[in-house]
């Protein structure tokens, strides 16, 4: 194949090959992160019944419209306690914040709006309240039968929270797929080994499996392998097994780049195998019955960014994900930034709030190579592949990594 094709055609590609896996029911301690794969209705009303938003005195309104007013107290409620009666006229009960509210009353006046008078066996309310005040009534939050989280949505903390809260103590989630990462190139050596000259150490192994497993899938690193025919074609084989194979390194158009070929060799169906995208142009994309092949490019920075653009939006596809690429926002730029590829450009850069904006500071990069910088960054900005320059104090759309929330946006 030769055709460079737009990114968003391969997208398409990926995404309309990336195959929706079974789901599955697993315990809620260990749903968080996972994909929702069910609409989750209340099976009750929330609150179960009318309850105190405040620590104060349960009362009739009408009973303390001429305040202060007082009134003697009838007993205590606190959380967790049912009252045993209603409550008569003229009389008040002290009440803690998500205790049922008695019959009869018709508010709760904060305990900072009275006195307590006689040891506390009567209170004064010091100014009037109006009917309903501090009360939250049964079912105004979720009636039961409600839609309370829509399937396809990842499970976040509170989403948690809310399955705890109507009883899903299983939850059924879209199922994790397995992901199989193999590293290739004579030029790198383990992480732990010290390079001698001309080579340098494997991070993209690292790197990868870090990124799939951050898209809810279940990584498993290949290793190391030269640049030779015979043992890659043996760990690619291997790897197959898995739902999806990534393999960095190897799929350019130079001597030693044997990736295409071994794919070849084995029977994988390539989809495409360039895209017009920087960094990260000679990506390879392609199937062998239900296994997915990324052939990822052997430049740190480009195998992080086509996997966060391809592998993850089909790993979050697989799971049932109804949102499978990042968000992206428009920001000022503080800086110039330049395309001249003709590609569609990822640039990293720090995206933060200036004066109600968001503003971007493009990062200054050495090339594809360069994950200082890319580490640096929380956004990359997308210059088309027709703009051959964006000058500060233009607009330009941010994609959001991440780490956008954990990573600071200043220098």
């Amino acid at each position: 194949m030769a055709r460079m094709i737009p990114v968003r055609e391969a997208l398409d590609i990926v995404l309309r090959n990336a195959p929706l896996l079974p789901s599955e029911d697993v315990p809620l301690d260990v749903a968080l992160g996972r994909v929702l794969a069910e609409d989750v209705v209340s099976d009750m009303d929330m609150p179960p019944f009318d309850r105190s938003a405040m620590d104060g005195f349960a009362l009739r309104a009408e009973d303390v419209a001429g305040a202060p007013v007082t009134l003697p107290v009838a007993g205590l409620l606190r959380a967790g306690q049912y009252p045993e009666a209603g409550l008569p006229a003229g009389q008040a009960v002290q009440i803690m914040t998500g205790a049922p509210v008695p019959p009869g009353a018709t508010a709760v006046q904060p305990v900072e709006k009275t006195r307590s008078v006689d040891g506390g066996s009567r209170v004064e309310v010091l100014v009037p309240v109006e009917a309903g005040a501090h009360i939250a009534r049964r079912g105004s939050e979720v009636r039961a039968g409600d839609l309370v989280l829509r399937g396809g949505n990842a499970i976040d903390p509170a989403a948690i929270s809310v399955l705890a809260a109507v009883g899903k103590a299983r939850v059924r989630v879209g199922g994790r797929p397995r992901v199989a990462v193999l590293v290739t190139g004579d030029e790198l050596v383990e992480v732990s080994d010290t390079p001698g000259p001309g080579r340098i150490r494997n991070s993209n192994g690292p790197a990868v499996v870090a990124q799939a497993r951050w898209a809810g899938a279940e990584a498993r690193a290949l290793g190391l392998v030269p640049d030779d025919p015979q043992r890659i074609a043996a760990a690619v084989a291997d790897g197959l097994g898995a739902d999806v194979l990534v393999v960095s390194g190897g799929v350019s158009v130079g001597v030693y780049d044997l990736v295409e070929g071994v794919f070849d060799g084995l029977g994988i169906e390539v989809l495409f195998d360039k895209v017009a995208i920087k960094p990260g142009a000679p990506l390879v994309f392609g199937r062998r019955g239900a296994t997915l092949v990324f052939g990822l490019p052997g430049n740190p920075v480009s195998a992080q960014v086509t996997f966060d653009v391809f592998v993850r939006s089909a790993l979050l596809r697989m799971q049932g994900a109804r949102v499978v690429s990042r968000p992206t926002v428009e920001v000022e730029l503080l800086g110039p930034v330049r395309n001249r590829s003709g590609r569609e450009a990822h640039v990293p850069a720090r995206v933060r709030s200036e004066g109600g904006r968001l503003v971007a500071d493009p990062i200054r990069s050495m090339g594809s190579a360069d994950v200082a910088a890319h580490a640096r960054a929380n956004a990359l900005l997308v210059l088309a592949a027709g703009r051959v320059e964006a000058r500060a104090g233009e607009r330009a759309p941010a994609r959001l990594l991440g780490s956008f929330l954990e990573r600071d946006g200043a220098e």
